[in-house]
Protein backbone atom coordinates (compact mmCIF):
# COMPACT_ATOMS: atom_id res chain seq x y z
CA UNK A 1 0.00 0.00 0.00
CA UNK A 2 2.56 2.57 0.76
CA UNK A 3 4.64 1.48 -2.59
CA UNK A 4 1.54 2.69 -4.46
CA UNK A 5 1.24 6.05 -2.66
CA UNK A 6 4.73 6.76 -3.41
CA UNK A 7 4.47 5.05 -6.95
CA UNK A 8 1.21 7.91 -7.17
CA UNK A 9 3.03 10.72 -5.74
CA UNK A 10 6.05 10.38 -8.21
CA UNK A 11 3.54 10.25 -11.13
CA UNK A 12 2.02 13.28 -10.30
CA UNK A 13 4.88 14.82 -10.08
CA UNK A 14 6.10 13.69 -13.62
CA UNK A 15 3.03 14.80 -14.76
CA UNK A 16 3.36 18.65 -13.22
CA UNK A 17 6.72 19.29 -14.05
CA UNK A 18 5.89 17.84 -18.16
CA UNK A 19 2.60 20.40 -17.72
CA UNK A 20 4.83 23.57 -16.78
CA UNK A 21 7.21 22.14 -19.22
CA UNK A 22 5.21 22.13 -22.28
CA UNK A 23 2.33 24.53 -21.22
CA UNK A 24 2.16 28.26 -22.63
CA UNK A 25 -0.65 29.66 -21.62
CA UNK A 26 -1.44 32.92 -22.90
CA UNK A 27 0.51 35.48 -20.53
CA UNK A 28 3.73 33.22 -21.23
CA UNK A 29 3.34 33.66 -25.39
CA UNK A 30 2.24 37.20 -24.68
CA UNK A 31 5.72 37.57 -22.66
CA UNK A 32 7.81 35.46 -24.98
CA UNK A 33 6.52 37.80 -27.88
CA UNK A 34 7.01 40.69 -25.92
CA UNK A 35 10.84 39.79 -24.81
CA UNK A 36 10.86 38.97 -28.78
CA UNK A 37 9.77 42.29 -29.99
CA UNK A 38 11.71 43.93 -27.61
CA UNK A 39 15.18 42.39 -28.92
CA UNK A 40 14.17 43.23 -31.97
CA UNK A 41 13.35 46.23 -32.12
CA UNK A 42 16.58 46.99 -30.10
CA UNK A 43 18.85 45.15 -33.02
CA UNK A 44 16.68 47.12 -35.78
CA UNK A 45 17.75 50.06 -34.01
CA UNK A 46 21.01 49.28 -33.63
CA UNK A 47 21.12 48.29 -37.80
CA UNK A 48 20.26 52.30 -37.75
CA UNK A 49 22.28 53.49 -35.47
CA UNK A 50 25.54 51.16 -37.44
CA UNK A 51 24.40 52.29 -40.64
CA UNK A 52 23.03 55.56 -40.51
CA UNK A 53 19.79 54.69 -42.35
CA UNK A 54 16.32 54.62 -40.55
CA UNK A 55 14.37 51.76 -40.23
CA UNK A 56 11.08 51.32 -38.75
CA UNK A 57 8.09 49.13 -37.33
CA UNK A 58 4.82 49.15 -38.78
CA UNK A 59 1.82 47.46 -37.02
CA UNK A 60 -1.44 45.80 -38.15
CA UNK A 61 -4.28 44.24 -35.77
CA UNK A 62 -2.96 41.14 -35.21
CA UNK A 63 1.39 41.14 -36.35
CA UNK A 64 4.45 43.78 -37.40
CA UNK A 65 7.12 44.25 -39.48
CA UNK A 66 10.57 45.64 -39.64
CA UNK A 67 10.13 48.36 -42.59
CA UNK A 68 13.68 49.82 -44.57
CA UNK A 69 13.36 53.10 -46.80
CA UNK A 70 13.47 52.47 -50.38
CA UNK A 71 14.43 55.05 -53.35
CA UNK A 72 12.92 54.55 -56.07
CA UNK A 73 14.46 57.97 -57.80
CA UNK A 74 15.23 61.60 -56.47
CA UNK A 75 11.71 62.26 -55.74
CA UNK A 76 10.05 59.11 -54.00
CA UNK A 77 10.74 57.22 -51.22
CA UNK A 78 8.64 54.12 -50.22
CA UNK A 79 9.11 51.82 -47.08
CA UNK A 80 9.13 48.12 -47.88
CA UNK A 81 9.23 44.84 -45.25
CA UNK A 82 12.10 43.77 -44.49
CA UNK A 83 12.06 40.09 -45.36
CA UNK A 84 15.46 38.31 -43.70
CA UNK A 85 15.54 36.98 -40.61
CA UNK A 86 14.81 37.54 -38.01
CA UNK A 87 13.55 40.61 -39.21
CA UNK A 88 11.16 39.37 -41.34
CA UNK A 89 7.14 40.19 -40.87
CA UNK A 90 5.41 38.34 -37.92
CA UNK A 91 1.86 37.52 -37.90
CA UNK A 92 0.51 36.91 -33.81
CA UNK A 93 -2.98 35.44 -35.49
CA UNK A 94 -2.03 31.85 -34.43
CA UNK A 95 -1.41 32.70 -31.14
CA UNK A 96 -4.64 34.33 -30.61
CA UNK A 97 -3.30 37.59 -30.27
CA UNK A 98 -4.38 41.32 -31.27
CA UNK A 99 -2.40 44.89 -30.82
CA UNK A 100 -3.04 47.99 -29.69
CA UNK A 101 -1.34 51.12 -30.12
CA UNK A 102 -1.09 54.38 -28.59
CA UNK A 103 1.28 57.16 -29.66
CA UNK A 104 1.05 61.02 -27.81
CA UNK A 105 -1.89 59.63 -25.70
CA UNK A 106 -3.89 58.41 -28.66
CA UNK A 107 -4.78 55.27 -29.83
CA UNK A 108 -3.99 54.81 -33.30
CA UNK A 109 -6.09 52.49 -35.63
CA UNK A 110 -4.60 49.59 -36.87
CA UNK A 111 -5.91 47.72 -39.94
CA UNK A 112 -4.64 44.54 -41.50
CA UNK A 113 -1.33 45.46 -43.16
CA UNK A 114 1.84 46.60 -41.58
CA UNK A 115 3.63 48.16 -44.09
CA UNK A 116 3.29 51.57 -43.12
CA UNK A 117 5.96 53.14 -41.18
CA UNK A 118 4.26 53.99 -37.17
CA UNK A 119 7.62 53.81 -34.93
CA UNK A 120 11.06 55.20 -36.69
CA UNK A 121 14.24 54.70 -35.62
CA UNK A 122 16.61 57.29 -36.99
CA UNK A 123 20.58 57.05 -36.94
CA UNK A 124 21.02 58.79 -33.50
CA UNK A 125 19.46 55.68 -31.84
CA UNK A 126 16.55 57.55 -30.89
CA UNK A 127 13.24 56.32 -31.90
CA UNK A 128 9.27 57.25 -31.97
CA UNK A 129 7.70 56.79 -28.54
CA UNK A 130 4.82 54.00 -28.47
CA UNK A 131 2.46 52.33 -25.93
CA UNK A 132 1.83 48.76 -27.64
CA UNK A 133 -0.37 46.27 -26.16
CA UNK A 134 -0.74 42.72 -26.35
CA UNK A 135 -4.13 41.08 -25.93
CA UNK A 136 -5.61 37.41 -26.16
CA UNK A 137 -8.37 37.79 -28.57
CA UNK A 138 -10.59 35.84 -25.58
CA UNK A 139 -9.70 38.23 -23.05
CA UNK A 140 -7.72 37.88 -19.83
CA UNK A 141 -4.54 39.54 -19.12
CA UNK A 142 -2.90 42.65 -20.78
CA UNK A 143 1.11 43.13 -21.69
CA UNK A 144 2.68 46.89 -22.32
CA UNK A 145 5.74 47.22 -24.51
CA UNK A 146 6.42 51.01 -24.21
CA UNK A 147 9.57 52.14 -26.38
CA UNK A 148 11.33 55.59 -25.13
CA UNK A 149 12.35 58.77 -27.57
CA UNK A 150 15.83 57.49 -26.11
CA UNK A 151 15.95 54.19 -27.90
CA UNK A 152 14.94 51.95 -24.71
CA UNK A 153 12.36 49.71 -24.81
CA UNK A 154 10.43 48.27 -21.76
CA UNK A 155 7.69 45.69 -21.35
CA UNK A 156 5.16 45.00 -18.28
CA UNK A 157 2.41 42.79 -17.43
CA UNK A 158 -0.99 45.33 -16.76
CA UNK A 159 -3.91 43.07 -15.49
Amino acid sequence: MFELLVVLLILGLVAGLAVLAVGGGPSRVMEHEARRLVELAGLARDEALLTGQERALGFSRDGYAFLERVFLDDDRVTWVEVERAPLGPRSLERLGLELRLRQDGRRIPLDDRADRPQVLFNGAGELTAFELELRPVQGGAVLRVTGLPDGRLEWETLR
